[in-house]
């Protein structure tokens, strides 16, 4: 017996479709061709263009059989996309400085040579950054498709969702200025090093930071905490500013403030023939850095949380 292009057909679209649906999908899709058919023959087409026509009108029986089960025909349904990108951004924008700034400490301390430094802190954060996207869309992928789930973790919005005005952000006047102040800073700390004021018996200039941390490539460590440090500002700024973000500033936060105090315990900070020509005591400067420096992480740490708890509305001017 020859199979028919509805038999064809019927057969292809049961192929997505759970076992004990399928008699009952059958009858009626079959039911539905027959009476489609019937119509076209009562206007004089052929049986042979009437079947075909009719199969083609319906489509990809795949398509078919996804409409007929409810089965989702996307990755991430319009009901949790928004969700979806909410997550994706808040933890790439929280994870990804810091894991930067962290693997090329890491490597930084191997005594890595800068350019290898950099090299795996980038693909540290590619890597990271692929699986944090990679999980995240499977785990949203899942929930998509488990109706009872999506109810269950979808989130109800109300009023209340409403964000102060202006939102959670940098305004543009503290992302210029933040970025303005970590720039100076840091052309100030190379001019000090390289043509500070100070001179010692051979003409060459006596720097702030021991010439052996100066040496060692230190400069390149800063400005990855520079570069993280106005990254922040800029995620702020174009994101939002949130809890993962505070929590991600805090660590930043807590790794600078780590390294400068390690150092600083160990000596290894400053130069000891810049402190002399000064006449300053090694151990108060080293005191006084060290103070400064944990007082400016808790400060900033404390900020980033004021922001992301920030409730009443701030106008910037």
């Amino acid at each position: 017996m020859t199979a028919t292009l509805t038999d064809r057909y019927v057969m292809a679209m049961l192929r997505g479709v759970p076992g004990k649906q399928r008699a009952d999908l059958e009858r009626e899709l079959r039911a539905s061709i027959a009476d489609a058919i019937d119509d076209r023959l009562r206007d004089g087409a052929d049986p042979e263009s009437a079947e075909t026509q009719v199969i083609a009108e319906l489509g990809d029986p795949a398509r078919l059989a996804a409409r007929y089960t409810g089965r989702p025909q996307h990755l991430i349904g319009p009901e949790l996309y928004l969700d979806y990108v909410r997550l994706l951004k808040a933890l790439l924008s929280a994870v990804v400085p810091v894991l930067f700034v962290a693997a090329g400490l890491v490597r930084f301390l191997d005594g890595a040579p800068i350019g290898q430094v950099v090299w795996d802190a980038v693909v540290a954060v590619l890597v990271t950054a692929m699986h944090i996207t990679f999980w995240v869309t499977a785990v949203f992928a899942v929930i998509g498709r488990s109706p009872a789930l999506r109810e269950k973790l979808r989130v109800k919005w109300d009023v209340s969702a409403l964000p102060a005005l202006p939102a959670h952000r940098v305004d543009l006047t503290g992302l210029i200025g933040g970025a303005v102040v970590t720039t100076l800073l840091a052309c100030l700390l190379v001019l000090t090093q390289t043509v500070g004021p100070l001179t010692g018996a051979d003409g060459e200039p006596i720097g702030v930071i021991a010439p052996a941390l100066w040496e060692s490539g230190a400069l390149y460590l800063a400005v990855f905490f520079a570069a993280a440090r106005i990254g922040f500002d800029l995620l702020g700024y174009y994101v939002g500013w949130g809890v993962p973000q505070a929590v991600a500033n805090a660590v930043l936060g807590v790794l600078f403030s780590v390294t400068v105090v390690w150092l600083a315990a160990g000596d290894l900070l400053l130069n000891h023939a810049f402190l002399a020509a000064l006449g300053w005591s090694r151990s108060v400067v080293t005191y006084v850095v060290v103070i400064t420096v944990v007082l400016m992480s808790l400060t900033d740490s404390a900020d980033g949380f004021r922001r992301a708890f920030h409730r009443h509305p701030r106008i910037s001017q």
